[in-house]
């Protein structure tokens, strides 16, 4: 596992106190878990996803190479958010069931189809990884390429790289930047004209405007099978309520939620936008915008 870590939190940041979860409004997905020493072997999505969620794919992922493992990955909760960090919450755990979904596996399945080699890798894009535990989510549906990404390094640290039961294979990349930065590096390294350097599955673990998931499905996407989760705002920098969706390539909607089971979708905001405000962003979490 290879880290590439930025500045992006200012060094004059004000240590203010922290909302546990039933002070805040907002959740923010992909963060941690516990795991007891069990075979990895079952996806994320242990028990049986409610009516309204997305399909869950069935498949299950052996490997005898040695797993991605986040030391968070059993916390999750059915319907309720849980603070991992003072920049994270575990998100609840009807996200990890949508993430374990049918298009992502579809997304999987035609990436071996397309690439039939042995030792072929589906390539997934983690936004808002947090501790790690959307990246174990991938991990098991078979993307054992995987970016992962967080403008704050801390739960990835703490749960992935310092905890003893975590572990980072030489396949998960962790870059500590927001998503606008890793963009101008992915572009500055031209890999927008490497087809085998795009994405199949995109997976966004918190609030984003429709532009940009337009923008990384069109532009980062495999353009024959790719497929992008976000929670995308109902109203244009509206961020209190959340639409789910997956988009294809060409950034149509190919499947949409405004409830996944008995949870309303909400995530935390945007921390690189100019209309994010309040705790979870820049000036209260140290966030340093691009200029």
């Amino acid at each position: 596992c290879s880290s590439l870590h930025q500045q992006t939190r200012s060094n004059n940041n004000i240590d203010l106190p922290r909302r546990d979860f039933f002070q805040s409004s907002l959740l923010l997905l992909g963060t941690t878990q516990i795991i007891t020493n069990r075979p990895q072997i079952a996806i994320a999505a242990e028990d049986t996803p409610a009516s309204t969620a997305i399909p869950v794919s069935s498949t299950i992922e052996t490997t005898t190479t040695k797993p991605f493992h986040s030391a968070a990955y059993t916390l999750k909760e059915y319907t309720n958010s849980i603070v991992a960090s003072r920049d994270t919450n575990i998100s609840p755990k009807e996200v990890y069931d949508t993430i374990s979904s049918t298009y992502l596996q579809e997304a999987y399945d035609a990436a071996i189809q397309s690439n039939p080699k042995a030792d072929a890798s589906p390539r997934a894009l983690d936004v808002g990884s947090g501790a790690g535990v959307s990246t174990e989510v991938l991990y098991r549906l078979g993307y054992h390429e995987i970016d992962a990404l967080d403008w704050s390094g801390e739960a990835w640290t703490k749960y992935v790289v310092d905890d003893p039961r975590g572990y980072c294979p030489e396949g998960v990349r962790f870059y500590e930047l927001d998503d606008e930065r890793y963009l101008d590096q992915w572009r500055a390294n031209g890999n927008n004209s490497k087809n085998e350097l795009l994405f199949d599955v995109i997976v966004f673990n918190f609030a984003v405007n429709e532009s940009k998931a337009q923008q990384f499905a069109k532009e980062l996407l495999n353009k024959q099978h790719g497929r992008l989760l976000a929670p995308i705002n109902t109203s244009n920098d509206y961020w209190l309520k959340q639409t789910y969706q997956v988009l294809d390539p060409e950034g149509k909607v190919l499947w949409s939620a405004v409830d996944v089971g008995a949870w309303s979708v909400q995530f935390q905001p945007d921390v690189t936008q100019d209309t994010c405000s309040g705790i979870w962003c820049a000036p209260f979490n140290g966030f340093q915008k691009k200029r």
